[in-house]
C-alpha cells in the first residue's frame, strides 16, 4: 500500500474547516479532477456524528480516465475527524483521514492522511509519482472553498 500524510496550517477556525471537509456532497464545486459527488444512506451517529457513503466521479481528461470511487465515510464533530473507506471500483483498499487540529482561534492544522492500494499495478505506479502534488492541490482547494465561503481572514488582508 502507497502511504501518505500532510499537514498544512490554515487561518481559518477548526469548525470552518470540518464543515467543509463533512460536506462531501459538496467535493464537486471545488476539488481538483472530482467532477461528480453524490451521498447517500446518511445516519445521524451518537455524538451529532455521521455515518453515509458518498460516490465521487474523479476525471482526468488528458489521460482519458473517468473513475467513480464509492466510500464509506463517518464525520465526528466532537474530534473534527472525516474517515473514509473504500474496496470497489479502482481501488483494492483506500483508508483516508482528515484531522483538522485548532491552534488558534482562528486558525487550525489541517492533516490528511491517506493509504492506499489500486487495482491496477500501472495506474498505481503513474500515480505513485503524482500523489504529492494532487494532495497539495487538494490542500490548496480547501483553503481556497474557506476563502470563498468564510472571506479573506484578517491577518491575511492586513499582510497585503
Amino acid at each position: 500500500m502507497t502511504k501518505f500524510t500532510v499537514t498544512r496550517r490554515v487561518p481559518f477556525s477548526a469548525g470552518q474547516i470540518y464543515a467543509i471537509a463533512a460536506d462531501v456532497a459538496a467535493y464537486k464545486e471545488f476539488l481538483p479532477l472530482v467532477t461528480g459527488s453524490a451521498v447517500r444512506n446518511r445516519q445521524t451517529l451518537p455524538g451529532g456524528g455521521e455515518s453515509f457513503d458518498a460516490a465521487l466521479t474523479i476525471a482526468y481528461k488528458k489521460l482519458d480516465i473517468s473513475e467513480t470511487l464509492t466510500s464509506h465515510i463517518v464525520t465526528d464533530p466532537a474530534t473534527r475527524i472525516v474517515k473514509a473507506h473504500a474496496e470497489e471500483g479502482p481501488v483494492k483498499s483506500l483508508d483516508s483521514e482528515w484531522r483538522i487540529v485548532a491552534v488558534g482561534d482562528n486558525e487550525c492544522d489541517i492533516q490528511f492522511d491517506v493509504d492506499y492500494t489500486l487495482r491496477s499495478r500501472s495506474l498505481q505506479f503513474l500515480l505513485s509519482g503524482m500523489f504529492d502534488l494532487m494532495v497539495r492541490r487538494i490542500m490548496t482547494a480547501f483553503e481556497q472553498r474557506a476563502r470563498k465561503l468564510y472571506g479573506v481572514p484578517a491577518a491575511a488582508s492586513a499582510a497585503s
